[in-house]
């Protein structure tokens, strides 16, 4: 059985805004850096703004 591969990035209203990552975290750290997530000090967590979301593409 073939392991299947899975890639990560930002999207807004479903327009691409970062590049594809390895990781749900880096994708994460994009959407921090361009200002597309909120901190919770409180429960220390990051969340992403409304339109905002982590896009995940499959790889055979």
């Amino acid at each position: 059985m073939m392991a299947v591969r899975v890639r990560y990035r930002v999207v807004v209203f479903d327009d691409p805004r970062g590049p594809w990552r390895d990781t749900f975290d880096e994708a994460k750290d994009d959407a921090i850096t361009a200002g597309l997530a909120s901190y919770d000090q409180s429960r220390r967590e990051y969340y992403l703004a409304v339109p905002v979301a982590i896009q995940t593409e499959r790889i055979p």
